[in-house]
């Protein structure tokens, strides 16, 4: 969005985004400020906390993009991610009929994004994003059926599946992820494809959690490590400050892997993965 305002702004486009909440630490503001901050975003941001702007425009997919003309109707939606190009001709089109005078911009090179070059993006093939709490997933990869908000021991049989979450040890099922309680052997595990692999992660009680990642049952390396990993020790070390997306691994070309995070304080939290 930011390189669409970057290209049409001084002809009267503005770019404005919202923030839908998809879970309660995302309701936080403070969280919301954080986010923004961490990437230093400049456009206008509403605070959809509870996601009446979501239903207002009939939204079902994360994320949408919506362009709206001079007289307030919706023009255009575009379902997912997308490049400039695919707007191009759609703004142009309702630029000319405020009465801008423009005609069509060559693209100047890329705007730099961390954003983009720390999740990637999706594409033909890619692993779908998995939410683990019970409210959206009914079973994991385990051939066992969790009881909700109890602590349940899950043996793993060591044969997975793409793209099925599979769980090892002790875990709290809870509706809107998994939680570690302590005192087990416990990870979670799944066979992906991608450029990044994600976990949106969080902590029970506000303090910071601790977990170890590997991938293909092997530490990461300076080469494959995601940006919110710290290598020490020999190990792969994820510091959960606050519920976030955490980008866990990232690889130069789309690969196949298995990521396996082990949890190491009984405050961790685990949501969903997320994929680039």
């Amino acid at each position: 969005m930011a390189e669409l305002k970057e290209k049409y702004g001084a002809y009267g486009l503005e770019v404005i985004a919202a923030h839908s909440a998809e879970y309660e630490f995302a309701k936080d503001p403070e969280n919301i400020k954080r986010a923004l901050k961490r990437y230093d975003v400049k456009i206008p941001v509403a605070l959809d906390i509870n996601n009446k702007m979501w239903e207002a425009y009939g939204n079902m997919y994360w994320p949408k993009h919506i362009l709206i003309d001079a007289n307030g109707f919706i023009r255009y939606e575009h379902a997912g991610f997308g490049t400039v190009e695919d707007f191009d001709e759609y703004i142009l089109e309702l630029l000319q009929e405020s009465g801008a005078k423009i005609s069509p911009i060559k693209q100047q090179g890329k705007l730099a994004s961390e954003i983009y070059d720390t999740y990637g993006m999706h594409f033909a093939g890619i692993s779908p994003e998995i939410c683990v709490g019970y409210t959206r997933l009914r079973r994991f990869g385990n051939n066992q059926t969790p009881k909700q908000d109890e602590v349940n021991h899950f043996t793993d049989s060591g044969k997975h599946v793409d793209n099925m979450v599979y769980l090892r040890g002790k875990w709290i099922w809870k509706s809107e992820g998994v939680q570690y309680p302590g005192e087990s052997d416990s990870a979670i595990m799944m066979k992906y494809t991608a450029t990044r692999a994600h976990g949106i992660v969080g902590t029970s009680n506000g303090k910071p959690a601790l977990a170890e990642i590997k991938i293909d049952g092997n530490y990461l390396t300076k080469e494959n490590a995601g940006k919110d990993i710290t290598l020490r020790d020999g190990k792969s070390i994820l510091d959960v400050k606050w519920p976030f997306m955490h980008n866990l691994v990232a690889t130069k070309d789309v690969e196949q892997h298995e990521v396996e995070i082990i949890p190491k304080t009984d405050n961790f939290v685990f949501y969903t993965f997320v994929f680039g």
